[in-house]
């Protein structure tokens, strides 16, 4: 299965619409597989920067295969990160800015297989988790 534009707008909708629900301005990205954009909407009120960081976050879930916080936490990326914060950096100068180790972007995977991945930045990282997650959700 791939993403489709139309699945893209469902899950933004739904992004949106927990972000109402929060009371916070927010930009969503939608990537491919492959870490191309297929959608990116920013709320009106929402910061020019959080267009950037959403789809550095939706980036970063899709080419690790992970969820952005797990960067910070995890045992295996996110202690590696830790001990070697330097890599971290690295990265992030090496893609032009495109990794980003912080919550809010998720891959979204089908049937055991990372198909695209979303990013959400406007909130704390708690609030974008929370809409990325109801992106998620709107998909199945």
């Amino acid at each position: 299965m791939s993403l489709t534009l139309k699945d893209a707008e469902k899950m933004v909708d739904a992004g949106i619409a927990k972000a109402n629900e929060l009371g916070v301005k927010n930009t969503f990205a939608v990537l491919d597989e492959s870490g191309h954009i297929i959608l990116v909407k920013r709320m009106d009120g929402a910061a020019w920067i959080t267009v950037e960081l959403a789809i550095g976050k939706a980036y970063t879930a899709v080419a690790f295969r992970l969820i952005g916080e797990r960067f910070d936490s995890s045992a295996t990326v996110g202690k590696y990160f830790s001990d070697t914060p330097s890599l971290l950096y690295s990265l992030g100068v090496s893609t032009g800015g495109k990794i980003i180790g912080r919550g809010g972007g998720f891959p979204i995977i089908k049937d055991g297989k990372v198909i695209g991945a979303v990013g959400v930045s406007g909130g704390t990282y708690k609030q974008d988790e929370e809409c990325a997650e109801a992106m998620l959700k709107s998909l199945s």
